[in-house]
């Protein structure tokens, strides 16, 4: 409701028509908000949505373009680190797209809902590539993804994309339709004979298994039909009938458009030479209707069975009557993709960093150096007003330096000496401040902070305090931050910053932890209750354990030998963490805070991870009131929160109030959670009646599927089934190429080749989309910002919107630089004209590009210092 109340009731009518239905309220109204009223629900989910390739960033690759052939097929389920958001897709696909796509980068899809984050799940269809000799092969696995990758020439089929239920329910998002998979076709396999069948057949054993059970014939075997025309399967079979079978193999000489019928509707064959080899012939000539004899095939019940078919048909109506054997559509529903933004897992840092919130002025220069200051004896700063209880001292910390008795923050009068608790001073009459303008004793401090500390390093402070308070920290924290090599935040607290990513059940053998240190952790039994032995067993994670990456694993030791150093040297107490490795970590508890809110959730550090994001319980991530939509959250040590966080650091300003831990909850409440969490479904298969929903685009609310509100109110923290496993949670891929090449043309260049081999994606389309999107954009808001810019001081970098008359910074006499260059107006251009030219994209675009070249150099050429001749004016 505060979403409703904050944004209107037209933006989340969605969301607020969910919530009166939920309520047995009426308001069928909501329902019509924000739809044009001739389309209805059908026709919406029909129709391919190019929304997600607005924006397009360049060197960030778009896989597919929307609904396009041969882009990800929407697979149903919910992985073991998939859900509220995440989906999953094959390795192998995440090789083969050149590392573009890691654990944890964001993606932006088609339908259901805008973004979300990509996990790996090797149980769902892999990829389909055509090879460089013509070879068209299934890649289902990470090693047979890393074996062909040199040798490719195409992606065919990008492969499936594992989305939940619960993001349907969650975006209120009518069901799409399901393409025939092996999930399917296990469930109907065991209604009709009572028989699971988990192996995958040989094509053989498939048909003989459609023959006598009358269920469709295995997906596997089951081509893309719908990807060929009628006139093209017409064409195909032609070419067929002209091959001999020779053995286990059908081996035939096609002509180019023939053979690329057979590669679109994604057959595995083997090219020798110039004959073909196709080793699933059965399920492919029986869907054919092609008949057999010796060792040779007859098109004559083909041509019968496909009269009245029309050659514009898709060849999925076309096999529904030629076909021997019952036949599923495969390919279902085609989802765009996009890239959005890259994994993070790094420390927070503010802008510039810095180790200690401690206000120097302009005695530190441009880097803000506590060791610069500290050659002045005195410096002014505004800093707190605290008055000493005993003595009436007057400093700027809660300890008195003359007494060492408690100080209180007291209000001063920014004219008169007045300290008091007066809002109004008794004098002046003038409203009073928490803080005044005072001379600290600078150098005296960092020598009583460097004999504190036991050592002297660059520091760098703040120019000024942004709070209320303007309480400094004592300069020892900051020394010690430095010797670590941590850095601080606005709120007095040390953070690293992840990529959220949701994890049900993991193996010790992905998180880098043994049995034993495990079962001191609580966990003696897999998820199926079996006792722990292996580390290859399935696990379920507890609610509030988490596992962080490796880099955060690095970090948080640095932070917790901060924290131990300050407790011992500062604090005068006993070390707390006392680590050394990052094994030392296991078992403690760590503060898990969103940006946008100021209630921090704890949690406990069981596990690392090499994916850069930090995996955690749905529940976890949903009680920082977030989802895995491309989310990245900090992470702190709990001891330094407890010890550095202060109030009084944070901003004056409401905003300032967000992003910080000013609640902590130990205890995580499944119904206080944000309900994302409560629609994820807790099922280890669907059934044939939701697929068959699925065909009709039933709403997600209609599917009697169970999902966590229904086990609210039993336990829901345990045996939250999934549908699909996969053998590593990390992945092949843990940082996105976009984050390894460092210039924008390396990047371009790579999101371009990346294009040319996808068939769901066409280059020329990426190359304009970048172009206008970004590349023409970008050059045009530098340009009028070129017009508007300010100036800058190169040595206290103050700012000015005209140069002052003595022609430098009035504060220290430093030199003043314009802030909009003519490099960087002009860093696309080049970059922009060798894109069009090399992909021949429109005149239109050609000239737009060479009228900016002009544009921009009229601007930077000064008509007055060119020299002319007579004859130029003649």
């Amino acid at each position: 409701m505060c979403l409703v109340i904050a944004e209107g009731i037209a933006q989340k009518a969605k969301k607020l028509y969910e919530r009166s239905s939920a309520f047995g309220v009426e308001w069928d109204w909501l329902s019509k908000l924000g739809k044009k009223p001739q389309e209805d629900v059908e026709d919406v989910l029909a129709k391919p949505s190019a929304k997600f390739m607005d924006e397009v960033v360049g060197g960030r690759p778009i896989f597919a373009a929307p609904s396009a052939k041969g882009a990800f097929r929407l697979r149903y389920g919910r992985c073991r680190d998939s859900g509220i958001a995440a989906k999953s897709m094959h390795p192998a696909t995440m090789v083969l797209t050149d590392g573009f796509i890691a654990t944890g980068t964001q993606v932006k899809i088609e339908k259901p809902g805008k973004g979300c984050i990509i996990t790996e799940c090797d149980e769902i269809e892999g990829p389909i590539v055509k090879l460089k000799d013509g070879s068209v092969v299934r890649v289902e696995s990470v090693v047979s993804a890393r074996d062909v990758k040199h040798n490719l020439e195409e992606i065919l089929f990008l492969g499936d994309i594992l989305i939940s239920l619960g993001d349907f329910l969650q975006t209120n998002t009518n069901l799409l339709p399901a393409g025939y998979n092996e999930d399917w076709w296990r469930i109907e396999l065991n209604e009709k004979t009572g028989k699971r069948f988990y192996e995958t057949p040989t094509p053989s054993e498939a048909v003989s298994i459609s023959k006598t059970s009358g269920v469709p014939l295995h997906p596997r075997y089951t081509y893309f039909w719908e990807d060929a025309s009628t006139c093209d399967l017409k064409k195909l079979v032609k070419g067929l009938i002209a091959g001999k079978i020779s053995g286990d193999v059908l081996k035939v000489a096609l002509k180019g458009d023939e053979k690329r019928v057979l590669e679109l509707i994604g057959v595995p064959h083997k090219v020798s030479g110039n004959v073909i080899e196709i080793a699933e012939y059965l399920p492919l000539t029986l869907s054919l209707g092609l008949i057999s004899h010796d060792n040779t095939l007859s098109d004559s019940e083909f041509l019968v069975k496909s009269r009245g078919v029309s050659d514009e048909d898709d060849g999925f109506k076309l096999v529904q009557k030629t076909s021997t054997l019952p036949l599923r559509a495969k390919a279902g529903t085609r989802i765009g993709c996009r890239m959005g933004r890259p994994e993070k897992a790094k420390e927070r840092r503010m802008q510039p960093a810095v180790h200690v919130l401690f206000p120097v002025g302009k005695y530190g220069g441009r880097d803000r150096s506590i060791n610069n200051a500290a050659e002045n004896d005195i410096i002014p700063v505004e800093v707190a007003a605290f008055k000493c209880v005993a003595c009436n001292q007057l400093g700027f910390s809660n300890v008195c330096t003359k007494c060492g008795s408690e100080s209180n923050l007291n209000k001063s009068c920014p004219s008169c000496r007045y300290v008091g608790d007066l809002e109004v001073c008794p004098n002046c009459k003038k409203n009073t401040r928490f803080f005044e303008t005072r001379n600290i004793p600078i150098k005296q401090m960092w020598k009583n902070a460097v004999d504190i500390a036991k050592k002297s390093l660059p520091v760098k402070g703040v120019q000024g305090m942004i709070s209320a308070y303007k309480v400094p920290e004592p300069l020892v924290k900051g020394i010690l931050r430095a010797s670590n090599k941590v850095f601080v935040f606005k709120d007095g607290t040390i953070r690293f910053d992840a990529t959220d990513a949701t994890l049900t059940h993991f193996k010790p053998a992905e998180i880098g932890v043994s049995l034993k240190k495990l079962g001191e952790l609580g966990y003696e039994k897999d998820y199926l209750g079996s006792p722990l032995e292996s580390d290859d067993q399935v696990v379920e994670l507890k609610p509030q354990d988490i596992i962080i990456p490796d880099a955060g694993a690095t970090y948080l030791i640095q932070v917790a030998n901060f924290v131990d150093q300050l407790l011992e040297r500062f604090y005068g107490k006993k070390s707390f963490y006392n680590v050394s490795t990052r094994d030392d970590l296991l078992g403690h508890l760590v503060s898990g805070l969103a940006p946008h809110t100021s209630a921090a959730i704890v949690g406990r550090i069981i596990g690392f991870t090499s994916a850069r994001v930090c995996y955690a319980h749905p529940f976890w991530h949903t009680a920082k009131r977030r989802n895995c939509d491309g989310d990245e959250d900090a992470i702190m040590l709990l001891m330094d929160v407890l010890l550095n966080f202060s109030r009084k650091y944070l901003p004056e300003k409401r905003g300032g109030q967000m992003d910080a831990p000013l609640v902590v909850s130990t205890i995580l409440n499944a119904l206080e959670i944000d309900d994302e969490a409560h629609k994820m479904e807790v099922v280890s298969e669907y059934s044939t009646e939701f697929y068959e929903k699925t065909w009709k685009k039933d709403s997600p609310y209609s599917c009697k599927i169970m999902i966590v509100k229904d086990l609210l109110d039993s336990n829901p923290y345990k045996n939250l089934k999934f549908t699909h496993s996969t053998g590593n949670v990390n992945g092949p891929v843990h940082t996105s190429k976009y984050v390894k090449l460092k210039t924008m043309a390396e990047k371009v260049s790579a999101q371009l080749e990346v294009a040319e081999k996808i068939r769901a994606i066409d280059e020329r389309a990426v190359a304009e989309i970048v172009i206008n999107s970004h590349f023409l954009r970008d050059t045009y808001g530098n340009l009028r910002a070129f017009t508007r810019q300010k100036f800058r001081c190169v040595k206290c970098n103050a700012g000015y919107r005209r140069v002052p008359l003595v022609g430098k910074c009035t504060k220290c006499g430093g030199r003043l630089l314009l802030t909009v260059t003519d490099g960087s107006i002009r860093k696309y251009l080049e970059l922009t004209r060798g894109i069009v030219e090399k992909y021949g994209l429109s005149m239109y675009l050609k000239e737009r590009v060479d009228r900016l070249d002009e544009d921009i150099t009229s601007l930077f050429t000064n008509d007055l210092a060119k020299q002319v001749r007579l004859s130029d004016f003649m």
